[in-house]
């Protein structure tokens, strides 16, 4: 009897050295299609991870099977997939204010844009931090441009088209542009070619490298030369799989995940501007807009921030995001 109690507790002890030996396998979903920078960057990001932790940690990372961004936040939550790289839209819906850096014509300017994350980065990710999920890194998605079928150059002229939105994750920003007098089409980010190819869009917003990658501009193949807004991103992991990553591992995981980040933000303005070349080059026209017109752009987006504080974001939010440029562009010559 004594000896099979023994072994029975051997059994026990071997099983559980090896359960805990097992490595910790992360599957990410990524929104950015696979041949992006983005991909390139998660790739080196689990390569790194993997040599961190010697081979305790490892990431798989899907670039499909998800239908849009709120399905990928549905499956982290359900532990389908445990992390994800989300753009602000994504964002939004876990903290209801992200979309506030991305309202158009409000940062002007990549060092605006620097400026107002590094002073209200951290306070964001804290926020995110209570759903359930850890904000490992911004990361900057580029710039974001209108591409039409047809050149625009005033408000009235894209207000004739319809733009292909996406509904299902930010019904707030659908909303506010319809309040404005345009015409969003829900659209999942997978079906905007075949919708610009059928007729059922006429128009997107999105930044050169994402109109490249998807080929959107091989059909709305006029881009206005005008910068709208700035696009957030970030990478998150659910908190259960944070917590079970020895302690000791996470300090270097964190910062070569912002490296990387970091690394991004460098990059991406230079590849922005590649990607509009070489789109230029297959015969996408760049579309002058004039000042009078971008003042136009301008007012017309200023009174939409107006009336959509109540449900896109917080006025307090607004308010410190607003005296935080307000601050900026005083001290800057």
């Amino acid at each position: 009897m004594k000896k099979r109690v023994i072994l029975f507790l051997l059994l026990i002890t071997f099983s559980v050295g090896t359960l805990s030996s097992l490595p910790i396998l992360i599957k990410l979903g990524s929104a950015a299609p696979d041949n992006s920078i983005w991909a390139d960057s998660l790739k080196r990001m689990a390569a790194e991870w993997e040599r961190i932790s010697d081979g305790q940690v490892q990431v798989r990372i899907y670039f499909a099977g998800f239908k849009d961004e709120a399905d990928l936040i549905r499956k982290m939550k359900f532990n389908q997939l445990q992390a994800g790289i989300l753009t602000g839209v994504g964002l939004q819906q876990l903290y209801p204010n992200v979309l506030a850096f991305s309202m158009p014509f409000l940062i002007q300017s990549e060092a605006e844009f620097s400026h107002v994350l590094g002073e209200m980065g951290e306070q964001m990710a804290e926020e995110i931090d209570k759903t359930g999920f850890k904000l490992l890194a911004w990361a900057k998605a580029g710039w974001v441009y209108f591409y039409t079928k047809e050149p625009i150059t005033y408000p009235d002229d894209l207000k004739r088209m319809k733009i292909a939105a996406s509904g299902t994750e930010a019904a707030d920003l659908v909303n506010a542009m319809k309040n404005l007098g345009f015409r969003p089409v829900s659209v999942p980010s997978g079906e905007v070619l075949s919708a610009l190819t059928s007729g059922m869009v006429e128009a997107i917003y999105a930044t050169p490298l994402m109109a490249g990658a998807m080929q959107w501009f091989g059909v709305a193949d006029n881009m206005a030369d005008m910068k709208v807004a700035p696009f957030l991103g970030g990478i998150l992991i659910n908190d259960r799989v944070w917590r079970q990553i020895p302690d000791e591992l996470k300090p270097e995981m964190l910062e070569v995940t912002k490296e990387i980040g970091r690394e991004l933000d460098r990059e991406i303005g230079r590849l922005d501007e590649e990607a509009t070349k070489q789109m230029q080059g297959y015969g996408m026209e760049i579309n002058p807009v004039p000042d009078d017109a971008k003042e136009e752009w301008k007012e017309l987006f200023e009174r939409g921030r107006r009336q959509s504080g109540r449900t896109m974001y917080s006025k307090e939010f607004m308010d410190q995001l607003q005296a935080v440029i307000d601050e900026y562009r005083r001290s800057t010559p």
